[in-house]
């Protein structure tokens, strides 16, 4: 979709619930709704990320233009629950960028407003053309906080030339072409108001600070240009790209919104696993990478983020779940091999990945060995903490309780001692790890299946077990190493298209089971029982697509490019352009949770490149 025009633009309920989002590898990001209105604390149109945290500078601005017949605002927002300034009525249309655009009318004139971050340099440009002679004053409204944080208290920002200098030592420099009058404005504005995190269950009023508003006279038709950076800023190197519409496909489409997950630093490349408001992430990292690199051709940033999180494997082989010090799960480590393994399977060399990664793989191996690893061949964990991603905590115990052996925990384990025993260049590393596979696929029937029920159980500690139908036993119809049998594997097919499977993913648990819930909706304690007690995750369509084409072959191709086809309807319907994090079990399966999420792109990419339509 390139435009939107002005029918949409002024429905409350439609508008809002489209949010933008634009990332930078340098780390400059913004979001908003299409009102450019804020309904959350992470909505802001420039935020920066600082060592692993996002600091939120400008939530809004309070955009002013007088003409003949008055005083008109431009600007939308909530003040203590109300929408109190409502510029969006003289919204005309909206354009999909990258740059994003807005056009007002008012009366005579019109006025574009456009925003661009520069992808590589760190360069935020906003700018405003007139149609005609105006008054203009934009009043920045800053927040300068961490992103997960609201403001209590009014605070100054010191303009000293070109900084523009914050509390706790944020700096930002700015340009503006022409040069304004800067007009005193120490006002604290309170009670601004953010809808969606009071439905969400947290706090939603703070209170934004402005010192300064910057007026423009505008005698004909002209323009305004602001530029915002981290760095000093050379009026050289300024200028907005023409607007561009890339994609005609969906598939086009979230190529380019892939894009918005990748962050650099001095320490190397990173994906954030979802925007506004995830960070970076080990699991959702390696699931989603081959997706983002591999099926877009981008090999060499494949291995550019996969070395850049070895500098953070631990001795006894951990990565972290939450860069750069959380390491609190167990699969992270294996879902690192499945990368390594889907590039072999997307163009990557076996012998290229053994010389790469051979030394960490033998340092994760040996560490789940040491950590988890019974005399049986299989991985048994604790309850506390969840060792793998159905991890959500309420009161501080698992909403999905699960110990001892976990079905996708050692399906992957599986995966990855075969993987290492059939790429390792030394015979003997290869004789170890085989025998290992041997003994792992020989009590992996054993302990999971069940033929009478015709499905693998979810989990099962000592005499205990439970036969709950939840997704995980995918991966063990899904790994092209897989520890069942074909028509072991063609039954969990049956019974999880059956019970899970939705136009947008995966249901976490089957409609059937007395504890599904198929909302994700209320407090953050509700949200989190129905995190994986029902609701749907796009992610997982990724290995259920492996699954049927490893079992039906070509036959299976033409039924799941209509499936995945499908999700183009969603990509307009929540975070604009990409896809979201969950969506509910219930029909008709709105998108839940963050508005853009790095796997759910990736897992639906990295399908794609197996279908071949790419």
């Amino acid at each position: 979709m390139e435009r939107v025009g002005r029918v949409p633009l002024i429905e409350p309920i439609w508008a809002l619930e489209r949010e933008l989002i634009q990332a930078t590898e340098w780390g400059g990001f913004a979001a908003t709704t299409l009102w450019g209105c804020p309904t959350r604390k992470y909505h802001s149109w420039f935020s920066l990320w600082k060592g692993f945290e996002r600091y939120e500078f400008l939530p809004q601005m309070q955009e002013e233009l007088y003409l003949q017949e008055g005083r008109f605002l431009l600007t939308s927002q909530y003040f203590h629950r109300k929408l109190t300034w409502e510029g969006y009525r003289h919204l005309h249309s909206f354009h999909v960028g990258p740059p994003w655009r807005w056009v007002y009318h008012i009366g005579d004139v019109s006025v574009e407003k456009t925003l661009y971050l520069s992808p590589t340099d760190p360069l935020w440009l906003l700018r405003y053309r007139f149609s005609g002679g105006a008054l203009f004053r934009w009043i920045p409204l800053w927040s300068a906080r961490p992103w997960h944080t609201l403001r209590r208290e009014f605070f100054r920002v010191e303009r000293l030339g070109e900084r523009l200098i914050f509390p706790e030592g944020l700096t930002l420099y700015f340009y503006t072409e022409p040069l304004p009058r800067f007009i005193p404005w120490a006002y604290a504005y309170e009670g601004v108001f953010y809808p969606r995190e009071e439905e969400r269950g947290y706090e939603a009023i703070e209170i934004l600070s402005a010192s300064e508003c910057w007026e423009w006279r505008l005698h004909t038709a002209g323009e305004v240009l602001i530029v915002l950076s981290s760095q000093p800023i050379a009026s050289a190197s300024l200028g907005l790209p023409e607007r561009r519409y890339s994609h005609t496909t969906f598939f086009q489409a979230l190529s380019e919104a892939a894009d918005s997950f990748f962050l650099k630093d001095k320490t190397g490349e990173y994906i954030i696993a979802g925007h506004p408001w995830f960070s970076v992430w080990g699991r959702d990292t390696f699931i989603s990478l081959p997706g983002l690199t591999l099926a877009r051709g981008q090999t060499s940033r494949f291995h550019k983020v996969m070395e850049t999180a070895l500098q953070f494997l631990s001795p006894n082989g951990l990565f972290p779940n939450v860069f750069p010090n959380q390491y609190n799960s167990e699969d992270t480590g294996l879902w690192w091999i499945w990368a390594l393994m889907q590039a072999t399977r997307m163009g990557v060399s076996p012998k290229e990945i053994w010389e790469r990664y051979g030394e960490a793989l033998l340092q994760v191996l040996v560490g789940y060995m040491q950590r988890l690893c019974g005399e049986n061949g299989l991985l048994f964990v604790e309850e506390v903490p969840p060792a793998s991603w159905m991890d959500a905590l309420v009161e501080g115990k698992p909403a999905v309780p699960r110990r001892g052996a976990l079905v996708e925990l050692n399906a992957l384990w599986y995966m990855a001692v075969r993987f290492v025993a059939e790429i390792a260049s030394q015979e003997g590393i290869r004789w170890r790890w085989g025998l290992l596979a041997r003994k792992v696929l020989e009590s992996f029937k054993p302990t999971f299946w069940n033929k009478a029920r015709g499905y693998l159980a979810d989990w099962r500690a000592e005499e205990e077990v439970s036969w709950q139908m939840r997704p995980n036993q995918l991966f063990a119809a899904a790994l092209p190493y897989r520890p069942v049998s074909e028509k072991i594997a063609e039954l969990i097919l049956h019974e999880v298209e059956k019970h899970l499977l939705t136009p947008r993913g995966l249901r976490t648990l089957s409609p059937a089971d007395p504890q599904y819930c198929g909302q994700y909706q209320g407090s953050p304690t509700e949200r989190d029982k129905a995190y994986h007690n029902g609701t749907v995750w796009l992610w997982l369509m990724g290995s259920y697509i492996d699954a049927r084409l490893s079992l039906w072959g070509e036959g299976a191709r033409i039924p799941l490019l209509k499936l995945i086809n499908g999700l183009e309807e969603a990509l307009y319907a929540y975070g604009w352009g990409t896809l979201a994090e969950i969506y509910d079990g219930d029909a008709p399966h709105p998108p839940r949770g963050a508005p853009a999420q790095a796997w759910s792109v990736g897992e639906v990419l990295r399908a794609a490149f197996f279908l071949k339509a790419l």
